[in-house]
């Protein structure tokens, strides 16, 4: 296995995180304008995808030295889909992104009220929702602008904006060309084994023996791929491994905190039904004079893959063992 640089490794863990690595991001440094540079290397961008390919299954997309990656279930859904489509429609039709356009700043209700007349089944609120999720959080092709608001004027609602990237063309023509030409590919088992890690986090015997076996049998070159990566270790177990990213920085928020308490608790595993009256109680007693909202506490349990679901009831993954809730005092 050819070892990468440290800029082919920057590149591709920008494109785990974010699914897009662009030649005009948000916030720059040294080491990313040093990688863009390399980027535009033809061997260096080969050497990158068969990299993906071999951990991954995926060639990234590329379109004039941007790379999009698109892996997971999120990504397969037909609602989520079509707002990704009608949302590149509404945007690059828009005359505040038109070549030469000195501020490519949009009103985000019209783009939102553009979509959901053509996504007719869900309502504007839950359209904003995929859109910052996937525009803004995942591919931070969108970056959130409020205007300045006087001191007289701050009772009143607010208009949301989004600033639009200066390569969105470029990444909208990658979203519509993986879309045509998106096929289920034919994935050996090292490739199998290493998105379940990526997605999940962990493989064990209890959740896929398949999985487990695969990587039993494979387990030294799984461990070289990721390793090459320098970011992640792999923690093998008598029935699990886990992917640890060597990134992650300590949890503050409080739904976070809650999030890992409970997912101690649960164990031997708890009923669905009972997973919002022990967020309740825990969110109670750990931060009395918080409000914390259970479904802040949930997608910390979904974000940090701490609990899985199965059958109606609730079960800790292994991944919880790495985490533990420091007492200040």
């Amino acid at each position: 296995m050819k070892k990468l640089s440290n800029s082919e490794r920057l590149i591709i863990n920008q494109l785990i995180d974010n699914g897009l690595f662009i030649q005009t991001p948000v916030k720059s440094s040294n080491e990313i304008s040093e990688a863009i540079n390399v980027l535009k290397r033809p061997k260096v961008q080969k050497k990158i995808s068969n990299y993906l390919n071999d951990l991954l299954g995926i060639y990234p997309e590329g379109i004039q030295d941007n790379l999009l990656l698109l892996i997971g279930a999120r990504y397969e859904s037909a609602e989520t889909v079509h707002v990704i489509l009608a949302t590149l429609k509404a945007v690059i039709n828009m005359p505040e992104i038109q070549d030469g356009a000195d501020d490519r700043t949009v009103l985000a209700r019209t783009v939102i009220r553009q979509v959901q007349s053509e996504v007719m089944d869900l309502d504007e609120s839950e359209i904003r929702q995929i859109i910052i999720e996937i525009f803004v959080d995942r591919f931070r092709i969108f970056s959130l602008d409020y205007p300045e608001i006087l001191l007289e004027d701050e009772n009143r609602e607010v208009d949301e904006y989004w600033n639009i990237n200066l390569e969105f063309n470029s990444f909208a023509q990658a979203i519509v060309n993986y879309m045509t030409r998106k096929k289920s590919p034919n994935l050996n088992d090292i490739q199998k084994v290493n998105r379940a890690l990526l997605v999940n986090k962990f493989v064990s015997s209890k959740t896929s023996n398949y999985l487990w076996e695969a990587f039993l049998n494979k387990k030294d070159q799984i461990i070289e791929q990721w390793r090459n990566l320098d970011r992640f270790d792999l923690e093998c177990g008598d029935n699990y491994v886990l992917l640890l990213d060597k990134n992650r920085q300590k949890v503050k928020s409080k739904p976070a905190i809650v999030s890992i308490v409970i997912a101690n608790t649960v164990k031997s595993g708890i009923s669905e039904a009972d997973l919002n009256n022990l967020i309740r109680s825990y969110s109670k007693s750990l931060f009395p004079k918080s409000n914390i909202n259970v479904y802040s506490v949930k997608d910390a349990l979904k974000d940090f893959d701490l609990i899985h679901i199965r059958n109606g009831f609730v079960f800790p993954t292994p991944i919880i063992k790495r985490f533990k809730v420091e007492d200040k005092g």
